[in-house]
């Protein structure tokens, strides 16, 4: 059972996103990186033009990675525009997106998407405000997520088994995580770095040239090999921490 929710509204980080050129290559090298299972597909992204594999880390986070189809979707401007691959993408479940929307819109942060997938709503948030694009997905029970009944292979010896936290970069991070802390209603933990909580993963806000996520925390599984560094795949640092 997810930690997070109590009563009222919450939010839980759930799914992680890399934008990357080639989807086998990047796939390979995640898998091959962090001894994963080979992933899924999500039947809905190919009619808008993009392809992906989602893996699974432990029970309730996942790992996606998104290659454009053809030059004319935006990830692939996304990726040319910022010179490379990168973190393009967080998933985000809430109890009841109005609040949300509310915040956002007074805050001048913009929604890019707004439909339904899998009997859900769901509502995209501008990546030019926030640093990279912010998936907002109402679905009310907190034990409940869009792959519970996907049929998906499961490592015997994975080396990770959660994600942790994620870092967003961008230019001015202070202004980034205000407006996030805006959005989801919380105050900037400012004590080691900005940062806020979703759920039980932390978002952090650091600086860089570029808008987007820019580092993934994960969770080393049990008994798994120390890996040190840690890998940096589509543009992405991952940072392994033991039990």
């Amino acid at each position: 059972m997810t930690d997070a929710p109590g009563t009222g509204t919450w939010e839980i980080l759930r799914q992680v996103v890399i934008g990357a050129r080639d989807l086998d290559k990047t796939g390979r090298q995640l898998r091959e990186a962090l001894n994963l299972a080979p992933g899924f597909a999500d039947p809905l992204l190919e009619d808008i033009g993009l392809a992906d594999e989602t893996l699974a880390v432990g029970p309730q986070a996942f790992l996606e990675i998104v290659a454009p189809l053809d030059e004319t979707v935006s990830l692939a401007r996304w990726i040319r525009k910022g010179g490379g691959e990168g973190g393009y993408a967080l998933s985000i479940q809430v109890s009841n997106i109005a609040p949300y929307l509310e915040r956002a819109a007074a805050v001048g942060v913009r929604t890019v998407a707004d439909l339904e997938a899998y009997g859900h709503r769901i509502v995209q948030l501008h990546p030019g405000d926030l640093g990279l694009l912010v998936e907002l997905d109402e679905i009310p029970d907190a034990d409940e997520w869009f792959w519970d009944e996907t049929e998906k292979e499961v490592s015997v010896d994975p080396w990770v088994d959660d994600i942790l936290g994620v870092d967003v970069s961008s230019p001015d991070p202070a202004k980034t995580a205000t407006l996030w802390a805006e959005v989801f209603g919380k105050k900037p933990d400012s004590t080691q770095s900005l940062s806020i909580r979703l759920g039980s993963r932390v978002v952090s806000f650091v600086p860089g040239e570029r808008s987007m996520l820019s580092a993934i925390d994960l969770a080393a599984s049990s008994g798994a090999p120390a890996i040190e560094p840690g890998p940096s795949l589509g543009g992405v640092e991952f940072r392994i921490h033991p039990h």
